[in-house]
């Protein structure tokens, strides 16, 4: 039954129009309710868009020339007499000014009449005030008689008339509820409806999994078996999925639930280019040529992957919030060698696929060609037919650079094209270039704009001339404004920015660290909503925060990474330094995620892959780990950081003459590092050299007197010596230097406990408890606290609080050979030998050095146990001799 027409509409009329196609003249006749008038307006504006989009005028719209069809039980509508040579005459209220004038049809044109008829169609309907209002303006513009006044595009004009697709409905009419308008797949909740084509549905959806917003397709139902379905779904998530660039969006997952199929991705927020362009109007040629250059990139994995896009257009790629652009839709993807077929948008399409020619790179290039030229003016080359093979004509606003590069990549002969996405890239890289250089340079030295197109090179010529001629004074300076502006920033602020990021690289030395925060606040006082500078901010309190315990730091962090992620949540620093703080907070699977993401935006980022290491080691995943700071090493080999992260997780796996030599390798670069000395110690320690690990404490202590980690370290080579007097005093040092500090507390406590003091012992476990709590509100999740703890408490013999603490951090690290030992030394503490002995053998069995077990004092008992692991009781002997 028809669904649009108003009560009191024959039924032999609803029957005639519910088994046929008709004019939308003749349903306005019948009478329409709003949301009928609302969603006609945007199914046939829908056609008509999609008709200029394929570049196709119409020139004589009228509401005759709409057909709508109501057989299925939804409206679809259809434009009639479309590109027709003879079309019927036109009323002469629908034809534009211009026209009646003698110019020749456009798409302005056809927008005018589109008013004329939405003019009737608000007559017909009952809209309420505002409603009636918001029409009233559009329909207002778009009667202009200036064209250039007139909306650029029927979307434009749609979204205007709060008409877009997630949001119409004819379900106020009382027709069923549409199938795919369902609001659950499976166990992921759709929140929006973001658009729909042929072959599916795109949503905004809620994965309960991953706890997150993702962007969910829906294969449409086409008679097709499930398996069909299935298979074609599969075929498109693969090809995206074998394509990993930060210009392409990556895909989580493909299933089939509830009768229906389809996969999700990461959802990002943003508008696509036809969307961007419409807002915004066309893009400056720096902006045109910097989103193409991108594109090239994303295009050129995709041909790497032996994928052909075949669909390349303004729609298949979006510009997300925070500028990055993004390779959309690869439902047309095929294998380079099954590349016949049909396929692509024709306004995009090269002549050798009118011509019936296979799909190539070429045809993908030239594609990327007619989108640049959309960035850069708003609209498609229209050829007459019989003139394909003709070169595209490109308007004056369209650069001289850029000129260069649509015509090569729209050569009508693939061989004149560029011969691959990455030339095509580095040659729009280099119009970028050129387009800087012009807005850096006087204005008078740029010459008129008709001297440039006779002589493209003039001005940067010029601009080179300048710059060689002062000896290349210039270009530091104008480099680094390019670059601060790339960035989002002022150059004076960027040169703040880039000495904070140096400071913090060398967080190693006094005073580095808070200069760095001083350097980033100064940057940010200049530019507020600089993200990367807030990013930095953060990683610099999260740096404050490892080194004192503080928690303003940690609060600092949260703050100063949630601010960086509001204003760029697609860059891969912000990426990594969320990421990064998620990991220290024991939430490694989501800090993990958000690491491999900012690597996919960065893949060259050597903190990005030291960050992800980190995730790895937390994991226990330490073949990946190493592999990762092994490429932060190889990508920036003078940095001190990454030979000095590696030397650190090898000496946790027992690998100690591997990690002296890449602790060597960073003290080679920073002779003065107390971290490496402090480092080199524990090695030496472990090996059973405790006057070099005694030398190595004290020369740290000597390069920073702050690092009382090296005080603390002292304190616990005593203790293995059963210098407990000796120990205390340093103990005292460190936690008397950085009260906050629970583990630094903790160590004084174990020291007096073995010591005998148990007054004292009592007072500071006490106190390392309460420190050690504060703690855990900040990082619950954090096995080596949650262990320490656990331990704290059973040396109040406190069981009650100590086993839930300590059976937590065997399921947050059930493969830490040292979080295991910990457990183990607990057990003891408490009296349970048999758990003590188990985890003790689990821990020597993961790697934990038996060594270190052997001297430590707390296992003594456990070490006469003829239970005990042969390992440890065999390295008692040694020890005592």
């Amino acid at each position: 039954m028809l669904a649009c027409l108003r009560p009191g509409t024959t039924e032999a009329t609803m029957a005639q129009f519910a088994s046929s196609r008709v004019s939308l003249a003749a349903v306005m006749e019948a009478g329409l309710s709003a949301a009928q008038a609302a969603e006609i307006a945007l199914q046939a504006g829908f056609a008509l868009a999609e008709s200029h989009a394929a570049g196709r005028i119409h020139g004589d719209l009228t509401a005759d020339s709409i057909l709508l069809d109501f057989s299925s039980g939804n409206v679809h509508a259809r434009i009639e007499a479309l590109g027709e040579e003879t079309p019927a005459p036109a009323r002469l209220e629908h034809i534009a000014p211009e026209v009646r004038s003698g110019s020749a049809p456009s798409v302005t044109a056809d927008i005018y009449a589109f008013g004329r008829i939405l003019e009737r169609l608000r007559a017909a309907a009952g809209f309420d005030a505002a409603t009636n209002a918001t029409w009233e303006a559009a329909i207002h513009r778009a009667l202009d008689p200036v064209p250039e006044k007139r909306f650029p595009t029927i979307r434009t004009m749609l979204r205007a008339m709060g008409l877009t697709e997630a949001t119409a409905s004819l379900e106020g009419a009382g027709r069923p509820a549409r199938e795919t308008e369902t609001r659950q797949w499976g166990n992921f909740q759709l929140l929006q409806r973001l658009g729909s084509g042929s072959f599916g549905e795109v949503y905004r959806a809620w994965d309960p999994v991953l706890e997150r917003e993702v962007a969910l397709k829906l294969l449409k139902p086409h008679g097709l078996e499930l398996d069909e379905q299935y298979a074609a779904i599969v075929a498109e998530a693969r090809a995206i999925a074998r394509v990993r660039h930060p210009n392409i969006i990556s895909v989580y997952g493909v299933d089939r639930r509830e009768g229906r199929v389809g996969f999700w991705s990461d959802y990002v927020r943003g508008q696509t280019l036809d969307d961007f362009v419409a807002t915004h109007g066309p893009c400056t040629a720096i902006q045109a040529a910097e989103m193409a250059a991108d594109l090239c990139d994303a295009l050129t994995a995709v041909h790497q992957a032996g994928l052909l896009h075949r669909d390349i257009k303004a729609n298949n790629a979006m510009r997300a919030d925070g500028g990055r652009v993004l390779l959309m839709d690869f439902g047309l993807s095929q294998e380079l060698r099954f590349a016949g077929g049909f396929a692509g948008t024709p306004p995009y399409m090269a002549p050798e696929l009118h011509a019936g020619l296979a799909a190539s790179v070429q045809t993908d290039i030239y594609a990327m060609g007619v989108l640049l030229l959309f960035l850069c003016t708003g609209g498609y080359p229209l050829r007459e037919s019989g003139q394909s093979g003709r070169e595209i004509e490109l308007p004056p606003a369209v650069s001289v650079a850029l000129q260069q590069v649509v015509r090569k990549a729209t050569s009508p002969d693939p061989q004149h094209r560029y011969p691959s996405a990455a030339n095509m890239g580095s040659a729009l890289r280099e119009a970028a270039m050129g387009e800087s250089l012009r807005a850096t340079i006087p204005g008078g030295i740029r010459g008129s704009d008709d001297r440039n197109r006779r002589k493209p090179w003039a001005p940067l010529l010029a601009v080179l001339l300048v710059v060689l001629g002062a000896g290349g004074l210039f270009w530091p300076r104008i480099a680094k404004q390019m670059r601060a502006m790339r960035a989002g920033t002022t150059r004076a602020a960027y040169e703040d920015y880039l000495a904070a990021e140096e400071a913090l690289r060398r967080f190693d030395k006094p005073g580095s660290t808070e200069n760095a925060i001083r350097l980033y606040q100064k940057t940010l006082d200049e530019s507020p909503n600089f993200a990367l500078a807030q990013a930095g901010l953060a990683r610099a309190d999260w740096r404050m925060y490892a080194d004192t315990t503080d928690k303003k730091w940690a609060d600092n962090a949260n703050h100063n990474a949630a601010g960086a992620y509001a204003n760029d949540p697609d860059n891969a620093l912000v990426q990594m330094t969320v990421g990064m703080i998620h990991v220290a907070q024991g939430k490694d699977a989501l800090g993990l995620d958000e690491l491999e993401r900012a690597g996919r935006l960065d893949p060259n980022s050597a903190d990005i892959h030291a960050e992800l290491a980190e995730a790895y080691r937390r994991q226990n995943r330490l073949t990946e780990a190493k592999a990762q700071l092994q490429i932060a090493i190889d990508l920036a080999p003078e940095d001190w950081r990454f030979p000095f992260w590696l030397g650190a997780l090898q000496i946790d796996t027992g690998d100690y003459k591997s990690a002296e030599d890449a602790l060597k390798l960073a003290l080679e670069k920073t002779p003065d590092n107390a971290r490496v000395h402090y480092n080199l110690g524990l090695i030496h320690n472990r090996q059973g050299r405790p006057d070099k690990a005694r030398q190595d404490f004290e020369r740290a202590l000597q390069y920073d007197p702050h690092y009382v980690r090296s005080a603390n370290a002292l304190g616990n080579l005593m203790v293995s010596q059963g210098r407990y007097d000796e120990a205390i005093p340093m103990f005292k040092r460190a936690a008397d230097a950085q009260p906050q500090d629970w583990k630094f507390r903790g160590s004084l406590a174990d020291a007096c406990r073995k010591a005998g003091k148990s007054d004292e012992a009592a007072a500071n476990y006490r106190k390392a408890v309460e420190l050690a709590n504060l703690q855990l509100k900040t990082t619950p999740e954090e096995p080596f606290l949650v262990s320490r703890l656990g331990k704290f408490y059973a040396s109040l013999h406190d069981a009650g609080h100590a086993l839930p603490l300590m059976r937590k951090s065997l399921r947050l690290a059930p493969h830490d050979p040292q979080v295991i030992e910990r457990v183990a030394e607990s057990y003891e503490i408490l009296g349970d030998r048999t758990q003590a002995v188990t985890l003790m053998t689990k821990a020597l069995q993961l790697g934990f050095p038996p060594q270190e077990a052997g001297k430590e004092p707390d296992l003594k008992a456990l070490r006469r146990d003829p239970h005990a692991p042969q390992q440890i009781r065999e390295a008692a002997t040694a020890g005592k001799n």
